[in-house]
């Protein structure tokens, strides 16, 4: 089953959006034998300057990693994840820890 949630996501982008650049990404995480049950989405991040979106795929096999979407071409192209990017979904996670358990 596929689970496209994320930790993160750039409110500068629609979800609709999001969800059709995950699947892109997943096809490409499929096609390098990554199996989902051991990995999990970080966040969608938007880079104006470039018309890119940058998705973080973290997983028990290696440093998280990054495919990043160019938002007209659809161009696909893997890389390491910005520390800026790994912070701001840290800050989330630990932002949704701290919450009631209700709330989350």
């Amino acid at each position: 089953m596929k689970d496209y949630s994320l930790y993160y996501c750039d409110q500068r982008l629609e979800e609709a959006e999001v969800v059709e650049l995950l699947k892109q990404a997943w096809d490409e995480l499929y096609e390098l034998e990554f199996d989902a049950v051991f990995g999990t989405w970080r966040g969608a991040h938007f880079e104006p300057e470039t018309d890119t979106v940058h998705i973080t795929w973290e997983n028990m096999y290696c440093a998280p990693f990054m495919i990043s979407i160019h938002r007209v071409t659809r161009v696909l192209r893997m890389d390491y994840p910005r520390d800026e990017f790994l912070q701001l979904e840290q800050a989330e996670i630990e932002r949704l820890r701290s919450l009631p358990r209700k709330r989350r």
